[in-house]
């Protein structure tokens, strides 16, 4: 169901746990149980001391029921599959630039409509195999099997040697589609234990749960259980002299709560890679905790079922958009990391003015700050609704509501649903809210089982900061399936009010795949903002809030990358950091 999101996709959903039960004390190793040793017992190539200590990150889940195919979404552990396998390429937020990984030069020619992926000669499992392009061929054989959006912008590739390949592209490709396509790419296939599924149907290779992974990373997978993921310093990583201690653990944390009390603690947890706290909360937090603030391009918002006989509707969809106050879903549920989006166009809020240039002024607001009722109400009586005793109801006396879903446990979630249908109600709709465990929450929209109810509104990751990759999501909706029924409708011709007070005739689908084959920005930017005025409109989502992603660690033994460094604003920090070598174990 999650296999078009992609890792980043999935990833986004971290910080969203709620309460639960777990002690997150996983299974401490005799020579680390108190996290705090500072012997040794071997040195790095480069003479340098591996210090015999363990670094502890919380994490909401249950290892003995999670996995290493990153293709399985649905139960892959993905903060594990950033420990044990190399990226290809990241992304800096503070810097705005691409960051190699497993990768030692990225090449694309846009005229020849070619890309040339040449890889580090170090990069080599934990068994002592190196790694080389027969791995990648697996890796992109499988790719195109499973449907990753790579394969959406490829014909082709061909493999050159045992460190180079080159990818040949369908057509004009923007490079920043390529690039972001290729941070969600990990060395994480192995020939010899992958390639019997290249024969085998699609369904059983994302069934697969490999248990026991060959690592190219920093760690190499030692064992899990309900308390713990444990890993022990990888010595045949490319980078391992900037890995300063032996072991990693993944503890597991019942949710928010669990995990921000073992925080206050002090002693508890080294970090938590993303996790949403309240002002309130992280008052109490002793001064070696660190927050890093990374853009989320990820966040609260509304999706439609475009079959609904309600909110099939255009004017009952921008009616909802004028009944709720944005600005109050932040001041409920968390000021100090979440943010309004200027206008529901589909494209991240801080990027939106940027992108959308003379055009931004003319985009409707939605009173972002208020409740139009007002003109909701008015839209509700073009639509053929009447008011009755303070409810709207078709000419049949159906009223317009019903189950409003939201994902259990996800406590700021809660609170902004909670807000939502509170404001929603007051204006004459009857929505209930319905919390459900995650999974259901995703069958139900996959199943086109709802009406209207909570999901993010941006696919999440440094991605959504290029628009095509939002725009394109609320049309498409991969996470769900096209279950909000817009796949159709989207894909054809449709008249909208235009800008300057006439008409506009687009086809929405083929107007946002135009972004991604232009070469530059620049030449981008005219289908980005025909792109985002059809979404302001139409409202195949409603997007309400983002956010940035909370992460923290902490400065008492551990080091950390500075404020301002390329490296501070990489996803995640409790692996980034590693690979490179900013956070190492200094001691007391």
């Amino acid at each position: 169901m999650l296999t078009a999101a992609g890792a980043s996709g999935v990833a986004a959903l971290a910080g969203c746990g709620g309460d639960g039960s777990g002690d997150g004390s996983g299974d401490a190793t005799e020579e680390s149980t108190d996290g705090s040793g500072s012997s040794t017992d071997e040195e790095t190539e480069s003479g340098s001391q591996v210090n015999d200590v363990a670094f502890h990150n919380a994490y909401t889940g249950n290892p003995a029921d999670l996995h290493f195919n990153a293709s399985g979404t649905q139960n892959y552990a993905w903060p594990a599959g950033r420990a044990v396998f190399a990226p290809f390429l990241k992304y800096s937020f503070t810097d705005t630039e691409f960051l190699n990984g497993a990768l030692e030069n990225l090449e694309i020619d846009t005229e020849n409509q070619e890309v040339t992926l040449t890889f580090r000669e170090d990069l080599s499992w934990d068994n002592g195999d190196d790694w080389t392009t027969e791995d990648l061929d697996v890796q992109l054989q499988l790719a195109e099997k499973t449907g990753t959006s790579l394969w959406g912008y490829l014909d082709d590739y061909e493999i050159v040697d045992e460190r180079t390949a080159t990818l040949m592209l369908s057509g004009p490709t923007n490079p920043e589609i390529v690039k972001f396509e290729l941070t969600n790419f990990y060395a994480d296939t192995k020939k010899e234990t992958h390639e019997e599924f290249l024969e085998a149907e699609e369904a059983e290779f994302l069934q697969w749960a490999w248990e026991d992974p060959v690592a190219s990373g920093m760690w190499s997978f030692v064992s899990k259980d309900q308390q713990a993921f444990e890993f022990e310093r990888n010595e045949e990583f490319y980078n391992a002299d900037n890995v300063n201690f032996g072991g990693y653990y993944l503890d597991s944390f019942g949710g928010n709560n669990a995990q921000q009390q073992a925080l206050i603690s002090g002693s508890e947890i080294d970090a938590s890679t993303s996790l949403f706290v309240p002002p309130e909360i992280a008052e109490q937090f002793p001064d070696h905790i660190v927050e890093v603030n990374i853009p989320a391009k990820w966040g609260y918002g509304i999706v439609f079922n475009h079959d609904d006989p309600h909110f099939g509707q255009r004017e009952v969809r921008q009616a909802v958009a004028h009944a709720i106050n944005r600005q109050a879903l932040v001041d409920n549920a968390g000021p100090r990391s979440k943010f309004v989006t200027p206008t529901p166009c589909g494209i991240a809020p801080k990027d939106q003015e940027s992108w959308l240039g003379d055009w931004f002024s003319d985009f409707e607001t939605y009173s972002p700050e208020s409740q139009d009722t007002e003109t909701a109400a008015e839209l509700m009586e073009e639509a053929g609704y009447t008011k009755n005793d303070g409810t709207w109801e078709d000419e049949d006396g159906n009223t317009v509501g019903g189950d409003y879903y939201s994902p259990a446990g996800w406590t700021d979630w809660t609170t902004m649903t909670q807000t939502v249908v509170s404001q929603l109600n007051d204006f004459g709709f009857d929505f209930s809210v319905s919390t459900q465990p995650t999974n259901d929450w995703f069958s139900n929209y996959s199943e086109s089982d709802f009406a209207m109810g909570s999901l993010y509104w941006l696919p999440g990751g440094s991605r959504s900061s290029f628009p095509y990759f939002p725009l394109y999501y609320q049309l498409w909706a991969t996470d769900i399936g096209g279950g909000h029924n817009y796949r159709e409708k989207a894909d054809s011709e449709q008249t909208i009010p235009g800008r300057d007070g006439g008409e506009m005739t687009l086809n929405p689908l083929k107007t946002t795949e135009n972004i991604a084959k232009q070469p530059s920005r620049d030449e981008a930017r005219q289908y980005v903002q025909q792109a985002a005025w059809h979404n302001h409109i139409e409202l195949p989502f409603l997007g309400l809030v983002s956010k940035y992603e909370q992460s923290w660690t902490t400065d008492d033994e551990w080091t950390v990358a500075e404020e301002g460094a390329t490296n501070r604003r990489v996803k995640w920090p409790q692996f980034w950091w590693v690979h490179e070598g900013d956070l190492q174990y200094r001691g007391d």
